[in-house]
């Protein structure tokens, strides 16, 4: 009884384990597998990081937006934003990943709701040493389709794209 359950547990006699040959089509199968992920994982990475600084970019232009009709017909300075988007008087976040740039005053026209001047708005860079190549900038145009974009940038800011 023994002897059989003890066949029965050890594969009827045989040795147990892998071949060489199985080991390495595993190793091979999971490095192509790699190859393959790890470039996808890090453009993942760098949309996440984008998104983020998009995310500080739309809350700051609505704090703006919003700022600039309370003040109808009179500038309307980026920095009085600040507090309602959520930064710093410093413009920075908490804890301190991204930074912003102002750019000029914007005004509201009490007629016609109508904003000016074209400009860029503001631009948001990264502080933290993750994130430092990533720059957002809001632009806006009057005549433009829509009149306010956010451009993105993933290399320190040298080119700037529509995203």
């Amino acid at each position: 009884m023994a002897t059989a359950l003890r066949r029965l547990l050890s594969g009827n006699g045989r040795d147990q384990g892998f071949t060489l040959i199985e080991l390495l089509i595993v190793i091979l199968i999971v490095g192509i597998l790699a190859a393959v992920a790890t470039p996808l994982y890090l453009g993942y990475i760098k949309d996440a990081k984008t998104a983020e600084a998009k995310a500080v970019a739309g809350s700051l232009w609505t704090a703006v937006q919003s700022n600039a009709i309370g003040s109808c017909g009179s500038p309307s300075p980026v920095t009085s934003g600040y507090p309602k988007a959520g930064l710093s008087s410093a413009g920075t976040t908490t804890p301190p990943r991204w930074s912003v740039t102002p750019g000029g005053d914007v005004t509201v026209a009490c007629s016609d709701g109508a904003i000016s001047p074209d400009q860029t708005v503001f631009t948001v860079a990264g502080t933290a040493a993750d994130v430092t190549f990533v720059r957002v900038q809001l632009v806006y145009s009057a005549t433009g389709t829509p009149p306010s974009k956010l451009q993105c940038s993933t290399d320190s800011g040298t080119t700037f794209v529509d995203c």
